[in-house]
């Protein structure tokens, strides 16, 4: 009996001991559901005890010497769903929360950063832009939102920087200058958009790091890797099909690869058909590939690899003659295509230093056919960039670079030199046949600047940037300084006042001063350019990111180079381009509202003819945007464009060239036709389904939703008698969907 009695004593002291003893650990990791990204610094709590800890780098959490029985694992972090988890605590736990965005689609302003050494630059986020209406998912597309950009005729893929020529504007990659940014049509971007980071948009009035543009600057900027795991995405859309892949290499090396192809030629057969002129036999192509690769070297040294790969093709067959043109029939084909690969180092020296160093090398390639005519361009380019930004005082940033290009072209061509005053050619039969054959030609252009940055005292409300910038053209030999400076004055901390402007000199083109088909004697075009703005922040009274601006722009070009019927070119072409531009961003959640408007003049002139209106002139230019976002990661955004409408040439008569049986028109004042004004209502619905382990976005972006018949210009008959108005795009849906684990 007391050896039973002491065995049950016994017993139950043991098991009181063990349970009152018994500590467990949990331990886990905090996760953005549906991307798996970590998420540093998140609360983490245990009740009813409440225990508290804090997610590491890499989202991990730990919790020791917990009592059991049912405890609440409770984590609330800013712009998350609350999660709470229930948990019967009788042995260690490992665990994984995934946190769920309160909207997965939640949009943010356009307008991303201001450049501390560039006032006059706006950068603008690749996810925020991609987002709206009419940009197809595409950021790049976003640009033709922003105010001072003039919208392109029909399918151009050109952008026309406040009043200036098609030329006057430069495509850069990370700095590095590529031959085109948009694809056939402007429907795409030639660097996959999830290879982007931003893109930065520099007008009138950019700084001295730049230069060889009289419109402007678009660059597009990669991203920089931050991967901890394999990532993969693709998505499928109307128009072209795509797929990135995203991995770390090794400790510390980086990967992420993408492409994308296209077969909208395919979609176009099938809404539009055939014409009485035009067999669409093969219709447009393209497809690019990009490719991302960083390491650090050392503590100081970083390295990023960037390659990208572009090309386009659009090819038919004209059955019958094109404008009653005999010698315009048979095969029409036109390819382009380049591909650059981008090292890049950053230095840094000390925590006042930093140099960064960059080159790019490849190759670009066009081939025109138009009959028996052709163009054939092959070149080997290569750019070197170098800035170095040195923190002098607390008062002084002095940023000190240069900018170089060179490249040898092989060029052939069969082409006659076409009349074409007015944007109005004569038939090609007309013109003077010249065959060039050119071997090794080379384009060596060499920048240098310097690019302080200045405040007279550390509270000043005054920043000053002085630039100079010095280039060199070495097919013509001409030195070109360019002095640029602008500022800025704090009013209070929410409204300020810029200025900025200065000298911009562009090199002629290659053909204008090619000896076998220009004029070698040309020297290059300048633009002296001014800027007065105001910016102002309204986050205090709205949401994040809500802000205004207005100012004024003015352009005065000189030496512009034009046909001349002595010389072939000359620079006797005059010009000039002044506007007023202002932009709203009002965020209120869960609205949003974006507004521009531009209203400017461009006119030129040259010996020949006094003033006149030029070719890409547009008074008006109006931008609406608005969206909404909804709950189950639903939102729906709009945008409205209203544009003056294109300019156009029509002639007072024609006479006929019986030699080669067509007729040849005779104008009267160029551009001397407005066309209709350009109305357009977008509509574009996202909605996202958010999985622990991966996502499923669906996109409906529906241009010209109204299917308003735009004019985009006129097609003359033989005679030049009569005319038919050729329209824009009718309505143009684009369906996607979008996978990413």
């Amino acid at each position: 009996m007391k050896t039973g009695f002491g065995f049950v004593t016994a017993w139950m002291l043991l098991s009181l001991f063990s349970h009152s003893s018994f500590a467990a650990t949990i331990e886990g990791e905090v996760l953005i559901r549906g991307s798996r990204d970590t998420l540093e610094g998140v609360n983490v709590f245990v009740l009813p005890g409440k225990v508290k800890t804090v997610t590491d780098r890499n989202g991990r959490f730990k919790f020791e010497d917990l009592q059991p029985g049912k405890i609440k694992l409770v984590i609330n972090y800013p712009g998350f769903i609350r999660q709470e988890d229930e948990l019967d605590l009788t042995h260690d736990l490992s665990k994984i929360v995934y946190l769920e965005r309160e909207n997965a689609l939640l949009y943010e302003t356009t307008v991303e950063s201001r450049d501390t050494r560039d006032l006059v630059k706006r950068t603008l986020n690749q996810k925020k832009a991609a987002a709206q209406p009419g940009a197809g998912a595409d950021p790049v597309r976003a640009i033709q939102n922003l105010p001072g950009v003039n919208r392109s005729q029909g399918f151009s893929s050109q952008v026309i920087i406040q009043g200036s020529a098609p030329q006057d504007t430069r495509y850069t990659i990370d700095g590095h200058e590529i031959p085109l940014i948009f694809h056939f049509g402007g429907l795409s971007s030639v660097f996959n958009p999830d290879l982007t980071e931003s893109f930065d948009f520099l007008s009138a009035g950019y700084q001295s790091n730049y230069g060889r543009a009289m419109g402007g600057i678009l660059n597009l900027n990669s991203r920089d890797l931050d991967l901890k795991r394999f990532k993969a995405s693709g998505f499928v859309d109307t128009f072209n099909s795509g797929l990135l892949v995203e991995t770390p290499v090794g400790e510390k090396g980086q990967l992420a690869v993408g492409g994308r192809i296209s077969y909208i030629g395919q979609v176009l057969k099938a809404v539009l058909g055939g014409s009485d002129n035009f067999s669409l036999t093969v219709a447009p192509s393209y497809g690019d590939v990009g490719l991302l690769y960083q390491r650090p070297l050392s503590d100081r040294l970083k390295f990023k690899f960037t390659v990208i790969g572009s090309q386009d093709a659009l090819n038919f067959i004209a059955a019958s003659p094109l404008g009653g043109d005999p010698s315009l029939r048979g095969n029409f084909s036109n390819q382009i295509g380049f591909f650059r690969l981008i090292p890049q180092f950053e230095w840094t020296h000390s925590a006042r230093s930093k140099t960064v160093f960059s080159t790019a090398m490849g190759r670009d390639f066009i081939n025109t056919d138009i009959g028996s005519n052709y163009f054939n361009l092959r070149t080997i380019a290569a750019t070197v960039r170098a800035e170095n930004r040195l923190r002098v005082s607390e008062t002084f940033l002095l940023n000190t670079g240069m900018d170089h290009r060179l490249s040898w072209a092989d060029v052939s061509l069969k082409l006659p030199r076409v009349f074409n005053d007015g944007g109005l050619p004569n038939p090609i039969s007309t013109g003077e046949m010249r065959i060039v054959e050119l071997k090794n030609a080379s384009s060596n252009l060499f920048g240098f600047y310097v690019n302080p940055v200045w405040k007279p005292a550390v509270d000043s409300r005054w920043t000053l940037h002085p630039g100079l910038r010095l280039d060199y053209f070495a097919p013509i030999n001409e030195w070109r300084p360019a002095p640029r400076v602008s500022g800025s004055y704090q009013l209070d901390p929410t409204l300020s006042l810029i200025a900025a402007g200065g000298l911009y000199a562009q090199a002629p083109l290659e053909q204008q001063y090619s000896p076998g088909f220009g004029n070698p004697a040309i020297r290059s075009s300048s633009s002296w350019h001014l800027r007065l703005g105001a910016e102002k922040d309204l986050s205090a009274s709205l949401t994040k990111g809500s802000e205004a601006y207005t100012g004024v722009f003015a352009r005065w070009f000189d030496r512009l180079v034009i046909r001349d019927t002595t010389s072939i070119f000359s620079n006797l072409g005059k010009g000039q381009a002044v506007g007023w531009e202002t932009s709203v961003t009002y965020n209120l959640d869960p609205w949003n509202f974006f507004g521009a408007y531009t209203l400017s003049r461009s006119t030129r002139s040259d010996p020949s003819r006094s003033s006149y209106l030029y070719e890409f002139d547009q008074t008006h230019f109006l931008t609406l945007i608005a969206g909404v976002n909804l709950k189950r990661n639903w939102r729906i955004s709009s945008r409205f464009r209203y544009v003056t409408g294109p300019l156009d040439t029509i002639p007072t008569s024609a006479v006929g060239d019986l030699d080669n049986d067509v007729f040849i028109p005779i104008r009267g004042s160029l551009f001397n036709s407005r066309l209709d004004a350009f109305m357009m209502f977008d509509l574009r619905i996202d909605k996202r389904w958010v999985y622990d382990t991966w996502t499923l976005s669906l996109y409906l972006d529906i241009q010209n939703v109204t299917n308003r018949q735009n004019t985009e210009g006129l097609q003359f008959a033989y005679d030049y008698r009569t005319f038919d108005t050729v329209n824009g795009i009718p309505i143009l849906p684009t369906f996607g969907l979008k996978g990413e684990f």
